[in-house]
């Protein structure tokens, strides 16, 4: 059994040679064997090793007992021991929490803590096989979904669970056969706890009257869907590389998350699912999020615009002009950030007169609005492309992306607003620049600007901010066009690789 966990331990890189482990070590069989097994890995491998006991202060005596038996059993180890005497059943009523959940919150801290302060590399914990399966059923009759019935990862972070794949009766064998003593903690035997009553009923009566290997095969079966929700994530990484984005106001607490939806369309069901959970997950987490929530996210993609969803811990999700925009809910009055799209008047290319707000450019890539294509490029700073910049072009420039701080933003005026007009770093205001260009009054708030912060690059149809030119020095150059082109059909492909800045 030790070279079994031993080659577990190998498999998945658990421990590697001159790391600091710490051992979660309760005094039951599982922990016991934890430790021991741990002690007799060193030989072989290496790592210095800390026993921590937690000790819950639930059951008086007994507790106290426990914990005098894991300092004994480390002493005979060699191994330093740390006991932990925590609070649950006060963390348990503070926070109302039953006290298995308290307990196991309490043990986790603790453990973090100890790493911390003893600069460990990893925390081992002596989960093992049963306990896999309990996990697994216990998910199932909740229902959770994929990464749920996943159960538990062998290695998760910093903790790493050695005893995963070897079972509680084997490990129990395995002391007895040794002479190794191990404590019982009575709270195990009682069915007040759901975890109990699947480990003591539910998964010996399947194993009694459907199949005696039945918990190994859950277990297995865990196995294996987890090696799914990693394809699965492979998969989604790689879709929310083109279709997620982020943009952060004015505090970082204002984080709006969108979803293209021309990439998110094209995704299969299971993969727009895992995108609308990362979304969410960005917005401000997961919690009290149900397959109803995902369901009606899925209906809204395919709403008109101006529809919006209000979901658990504060978000709204709202439809616009080709994405699906995710942020906290404003208070009335508040600006907001919105994929606001271009409109054409004669010509050229104007924002809505009626909409005040802003359309992340991610860079590089593309946003498609009513007809027009409007995309960003990036470039290296080459001889040729110098040539090509001293082309006058009306819709089409290149900025100096060396220069540029912010995300850049397609928007109409604001307050504040100025363009840097000489190289010596003389600055206008935007309005002052509008009066001066003799943009009639009713237009001004209709020109599209790109905007970096109140910095503006390009007033578009006019001219560019001097600060943003490509130089001599520039080494990295970002090209900005804005032209006819339909995100249906006969469309510009987009550049889909790469990070808005």
């Amino acid at each position: 059994m030790i070279e079994h966990i031993f080659h577990v331990i190998k498999k998945y890189h658990m421990i590697e040679p001159g790391m600091r482990v710490i051992a979660g070590v309760s005094g039951g069989a599982d922990s016991v064997c934890l430790l021991r097994v741990l002690a007799d890995c060193r030989h072989k491998l290496p790592f210095d090793l800390l026993a921590v006991h937690v000790e819950h202060g639930l059951r008086g005596r007994e507790s106290l007992e426990d914990a005098v038996f894991v300092e004994n059993m480390c002493r005979e180890l060699h191994v330093p021991c740390r006991v932990v005497h925590a609070q649950v059943r006060q963390r348990a009523e503070a926070e109302k929490l039953s006290c298995e959940e308290a307990g196991r919150a309490e043990r986790y801290r603790i453990f973090q803590d100890a790493a911390g302060e003893w600069g460990a590399d990893r925390i081992a914990v002596a989960h093992n096989q049963n306990d896999q399966a309990e996990t697994v059923l216990w998910n199932l009759a909740r229902g959770s979904g994929l990464r749920g019935l996943g159960g538990i990862r062998p290695v998760q972070g910093s903790i790493i669970r050695p005893l995963l794949f070897t079972e509680r009766s084997e490990i129990e064998t395995w002391l007895r056969g040794e002479g190794i003593p191990w404590r019982t903690d009575r709270t195990n035997l009682e069915t007040d706890f759901t975890r109990n009553r699947i480990r003591l009923h539910l998964l010996p009566q399947m194993e009694k009257e459907l199949n005696g290997q039945a918990g190994r095969h859950i277990a297995e079966a865990a196995g294996r869907l987890q090696e799914i929700q990693d394809y699965i994530d492979k998969k989604t990484d790689e879709a929310a590389a083109k279709c997620l984005r982020e943009h952060t106001g004015a505090s970082a607490a204002d984080l709006s998350v969108w979803i293209l939806l021309d990439y998110f369309n094209k995704e299969e069901t299971l993969i727009r699912e895992e995108l609308l959970k990362r979304a969410l997950q960005k917005s401000g987490g997961m919690k009290d999020v149900g397959a109803v929530h995902l369901k009606a996210l899925e209906q809204l993609a395919d709403m008109d615009c101006g529809k919006s969803c209000d979901l658990p811990g504060g978000i709204r999700a709202v439809r616009e002009n080709g994405v699906l925009r995710f942020g906290k809910r404003k208070r009335p009055g508040e600006a907001g950030l919105s994929a606001a799209g271009f409109v054409e008047s004669g010509a050229e290319y104007r924002m809505n007169a009626e909409c005040r707000e802003e359309i992340l450019l991610p860079v590089p890539g593309c946003v498609f609005h009513n007809g027009f294509c409007v995309t960003a490029e990036r470039l290296e700073n080459t001889p040729e492309l110098k040539k090509i910049i001293l082309e006058e072009k009306k819709y089409t420039k290149w900025f100096s992306y060396d220069t540029i701080t912010n995300s850049l933003l397609l928007r109409t005026r604001k307050t504040g607003d100025y363009l840097v007009i000489n190289a010596q770093g003389g600055t206008q205001k935007l309005k002052d620049y509008m009066i001066d260009q003799k943009i009639p009054r009713d237009q001004r708030d209709q020109i599209p600007v790109l905007a970096d912060g109140s910095h503006i690059l390009w007033v578009v149809g006019w001219r560019i901010s001097e600060a943003a030119k490509v130089t001599d020095a520039t080494e990295h150059v970002i090209k900005i066009q804005i032209a006819a082109g339909t995100d249906r059909e006969n469309r510009q492909l987009p550049i889909t690789k790469g990070e808005t800045k």
